[in-house]
């Protein structure tokens, strides 16, 4: 019974370790993919490493990247906004996924969703410098689309009133001119009759 038990235990220690070697074998292959630009097979890789062990943070951060180079970036926001939420994750993992959130909003011209992706990585680690610039750069961004965005309402609201002006000149114009006919039919019609005042 017991040759059973340690013969059992090492069955399954080294399925544990062939299915690590696998994990590790395809994290390897994603990157080495990665490297050379070939993303949609680094993702296949990646995903392949998260079938076989799905709190697997390095291969779910991997896997943003991937997607995010291939331009699926809602994809890509799902994958990190999971991956900085995993429990298994740790500080690093979490606030490089963040970042990399911010990044992808960024690039989707999302500026409010990238400054709540940076300042998610400058809670987790206060000292990333490069998170502390992107979200300022976002921020000034975020302010210069504003104040254009109300430039262009000040401007079509003048051009607005422009038009409403306009249009008011032209229909009193109008109403002169019929003004002005009414008067002249008036004033013919009383040089055609007699010119002599009714008696009342």
């Amino acid at each position: 019974m017991i040759r059973k038990y340690k013969i059992t235990v090492l069955l399954l220690t080294s399925a544990l370790v062939l299915q690590a070697q696998t994990v590790e074998g395809d994290l390897q292959k994603g990157n080495d993919y990665y490297r050379i630009g070939q993303f949609d097979l680094a993702e296949r890789h990646y995903r392949a490493a998260l079938e076989l062990d799905p709190a697997n943070t390095t291969a779910r951060y991997n896997l943003g990247n991937a997607l995010y180079h291939q331009r699926k970036f809602s994809e890509a926001v799902t994958v990190l906004d999971e991956n900085a939420k995993m429990p298994t994750a740790g500080p690093q993992v979490r606030s490089a996924s963040y970042y990399n959130k911010g990044v992808v909003y960024t690039k989707q011209k999302d500026l409010e969703n990238s400054i709540e992706a940076y300042k998610g990585a400058l809670r987790i680690d206060p000292d990333d410098r490069q998170a502390r610039e992107n979200l300022q750069k976002a921020l000034l961004e975020l302010k210069q689309q504003q104040q254009q965005q109300k430039k262009n309402q000040q401007e079509r609201e003048r051009n607005r009133s422009n038009m409403s002006q306009k249009e008011a000149e032209r229909q009193l114009e109008r109403l002169q001119q019929k003004e002005q006919k009414a008067q002249e039919r008036l004033q013919g019609r009383g040089q055609q009759g007699n010119s002599m005042p009714k008696d009342w």
